[in-house]
């Protein structure tokens, strides 16, 4: 009977910090972008960007895996220096890399 106070201690400390939890998870989720109700306008804009992703990723089957990789780490909003790290390149090298991706989309398809 000595230790009911200690694991009554534990049990309300540890349900205290998944409420805590429970609660910021609560919050990320009502302000996240993608739960917050869109406007027409935005429902337009989301619609041209889902065509425009589908354009280019049927563009990129055209690409070695590398430059595809390149291509949606880039589009997914990694900086040239976290692309680079991934890649194991740098980050002038991913920006050539880039450049010739570009310059190749040109190309091919005007």
């Amino acid at each position: 009977m000595d230790r009911v106070p200690q694991f009554l201690t534990r049990l309300v400390t540890r349900l205290c910090v998944d409420e805590a939890r429970h609660n910021a998870i609560v919050k990320k989720m009502a302000s996240h972008p993608r739960l917050i109700p869109q406007s027409a306008d935005d429902l337009v804009d989301v619609v041209c960007d889902n065509a425009e992703a589908q354009w280019l990723a049927a563009r990129l089957e055209a690409f070695s895996p590398k430059d595809r990789k390149l291509v949606l780490m880039l589009t997914s909003g990694f900086t040239r220096k976290e692309i680079a790290e991934e890649l194991g390149t740098t980050p002038q090298g991913t920006h050539s890399a880039l450049y010739r991706i570009r310059k190749k989309m040109v190309e091919r398809y005007g």
